[in-house]
């Protein structure tokens, strides 16, 4: 913020890293970032739109996270330097902006009053904040569910399923059976059934037992090779030889 990076660009930037990063409690004093990112000028050479970014580097104790932006014949998305597709199947944090206000294992209920397995992650946000699709999947439930409140779960592949719960509502076009993508908007934060104030239930749910999404570990998307491995090496040095005249200047 306080480099007038566009705040469009700050969450993109966080969506991103989001599958790596918990910006909760990863983030310490002295760590930094660089970020390159498109910006789109009219005739009068005003600023108008930003696009994409197109590097960025989170050094977090100062191990990197370095990623770059590369088109493929099928697809645009990001890469780490050695040609591997960072994005995971399912994101840790689906949600911009929130707090982590419980963890995932026991703890004393704040309604029910004794201790019980939580088994899953609570965000405290305010009422109405986007709540996003952790993966790409099929919309397996949604609906009034209980002590959830609203509720809508998805289905990713044979083995993961996401769940969010305590939803104020859903998004407009979301029902069973739909598809979603990753980082759609599916839901927002409500505080209905079992629930003292707005907050996101999120419960990550592999081969049908409920695990802490904090913990997880999730491979990372294919790798490129052959040709497509040459123009992105071609394609990093452009970058890093962008990056660093700029950053001379």
């Amino acid at each position: 913020i306080n480099a007038k990076i566009p705040t469009s660009i700050i969450i993109d930037l966080i969506r991103l890293y989001s599958f790596d990063v918990d910006f909760q409690r990863d983030i310490r004093v002295n760590d930094s970032f660089i970020i390159m990112y498109e910006v789109f000028y009219n005739e009068r050479r005003r600023e108008v739109a930003f696009g994409n970014i197109v590097y960025s580097n989170l050094i977090l104790q100062n191990k990197e996270l370095e990623y770059f932006l590369f088109e493929t014949i099928d697809s645009i998305d990001y890469y780490d330097k050695n040609g591997k597709n960072v994005r995971k199947a399912i994101m840790k944090t689906p949600i911009d902006g929130a707090r982590l206000s419980s963890g995932y294992g026991m703890r004393k209920h704040p309604i029910l009053g004794y201790n019980v397995q939580h088994r899953g992650v609570d965000f405290a946000a305010p009422l109405g904040t986007p709540v996003f699709a952790a993966g790409n999947g099929k919309i397996e439930f949604i609906g009034n569910n209980g002590a959830y409140g609203k509720y809508i779960r998805i289905k990713h592949n044979n083995s993961y399923k996401t769940a969010y719960a305590h939803l104020n509502g859903y998004n407009k076009g979301i029902s069973k059976n739909v598809r979603v993508n990753q980082g759609e908007i599916i839901a927002f934060v409500g505080s209905t059934g079992r629930s003292t104030g707005p907050h996101l239930h999120y419960e990550i749910i592999f081969n049908g037992k409920r695990i802490n999404p904090m913990k997880m570990k999730l491979p990372s998307g294919k790798s490129l090779k052959g040709s497509e491995l040459e123009r992105f090496l071609e394609s990093r040095s452009a970058i890093f030889l962008e990056v660093k005249n700029e950053l001379q200047q």
